[in-house]
């Protein structure tokens, strides 16, 4: 796909960009955004190599590192799916796609959230502490229902987003 040219100068066009929409604005926010999620995600990828290579000789927890890694990479990327979404301007066809990618985000905390305090529980020696484990997962599962779907995030009026103050 050729550049598409505006005004005279070259813009390569975005891949997650539909047709017809006006490349967004890169200023020093969004370079700076993008590398500290560069940096986040270089971190979390040394972390779990390196406790991957501590338990090389445990199958189960390789396993464990290998689901859990792919399940916040996935996490983090519907986020910022759905963070696009709710910055998109176009409402009839949002609306639809918002609500798969919202199922999708929470579908991924649940699985998430439950992998790690199955995994969390199998260590636990006390049944309390094992019941404090999953009351403490369903809280947390709770709050992520609440600010994914009952929040009002998408109404915000904010000039560094775009959406304009009343």
């Amino acid at each position: 796909m050729e550049p598409s040219t505006a005004q005279g100068t070259s813009v390569a066009p975005v891949p997650w960009q539909r047709l017809g929409q006006e490349p967004r604005q890169r200023d020093g926010r969004w370079r700076a955004r993008c590398a500290l999620q560069l940096a986040a995600f270089a971190g979390a990828t040394a972390a779990f190599a390196a406790v991957a290579y501590r338990v090389r000789h445990r199958p189960r927890d390789i396993a464990f590192l290998a689901v859990t890694y792919w399940l916040v990479a996935l996490l983090l990327c519907l986020v910022e799916k759905l963070e696009a979404l709710r910055l998109d301007a176009s409402p009839p066809a949002r609306e639809t796609e918002l609500r798969r990618v919202r199922l999708g985000v929470w579908a991924v905390a649940v699985t998430l959230g439950n992998t790690v305090a199955w995994r969390v529980c199998d260590a636990m020696p006390f049944l309390a502490l094992k019941l404090g484990v999953w009351g403490v997962t369903l809280v947390v599962l709770g709050f992520a229902y609440y600010f994914v779907f009952r929040s009002k995030a998408g109404e915000c009026h904010d000039e560094e987003h775009g959406h304009p103050s009343s």
